[in-house]
């Protein structure tokens, strides 16, 4: 309990400390591109029996600018579809939703780099309601008192985690769909049912040698039997 109250009282004064750009870091390790593209490549389980397909996205972080070049790095769902096509889901209000859409309503595709193995505080800050226009690195950066290397995304341009396990970069299609889900949730339960969700087209992937792919699992996980399943 003296850790939380300690822990509480550092969140009211934690100074945003924004990351450092470097030109290197083991994520450039290996570069596949072009026709070699294949997220096979990387064994990704299905988690759970009823699940739509593999999920390579569930300790990830997505992240995206907006038209006002605001970053935001968030934790969303990613399910494979092919070797070089994602699913993604989002849940309205999310913050890497709103960017997403401000380029669709412009019939424009959105850049996007996705980590799936990084530094577990950028886990942390992914999955934690941050004030919009508050980058998380420079949230994560204030809480270890020092600046989180980055390095510039050759497709996308995004800051991408420097010292990451597994990257992709791509693009989201504003005009195509593909179904998405369900996902066992880490509540024990199916929170969604199958539908047509965005898909991302993957440009360039970087991972170290030797990756690990980050996910979280439930380890006593099982179907929900209840009856208002959506």
């Amino acid at each position: 309990m003296e850790f939380i109250k300690m822990w509480k009282e550092r969140m009211k004064n934690i100074e945003l400390v924004p990351p450092k750009k470097v030109k290197d870091g083991p994520v450039l390790e290996n570069i596949i591109r072009g026709k070699d593209i294949d997220i096979y490549k990387f064994p990704t389980p299905k988690w759970h029996e009823l699940d739509g397909g593999r999920y390579i996205g569930t300790g990830d972080v997505m992240i995206t600018k907006d038209p006002m070049k605001l970053v935001n790095l968030g934790t969303y769902r990613v399910m494979i579809h092919d070797k070089e096509t994602l699913a993604f889901y989002i849940s309205p209000g999310k913050h890497g939703k709103i960017h997403s859409e401000k380029y669709f309503s412009r019939q424009q595709n959105c850049k996007v780099a996705i980590s799936f193995g990084h530094d577990p505080l950028l886990a942390l800050v992914g999955g934690t309601e941050i004030p919009y226009g508050v980058c998380e690195y420079d949230y994560a950066g204030g809480i270890c008192g020092q600046p989180l290397e980055v390095i510039e995304g050759e497709y996308s341009g995004l800051p991408i985690p420097a010292n990451a396990e597994i990257v992709i970069e791509g693009e989201a299609v504003f005009d195509e769909v593909r179904a998405e889900g369900p996902f066992g949730e880490w509540t024990g339960y199916y929170a969604s049912s199958k539908r047509n969700e965005p898909i991302i087209k993957i440009k360039s992937i970087m991972h170290r040698d030797n990756p690990i792919l980050l996910g979280y699992p439930r380890v006593a996980w099982r179907p929900a039997l209840s009856s208002d399943r959506r």
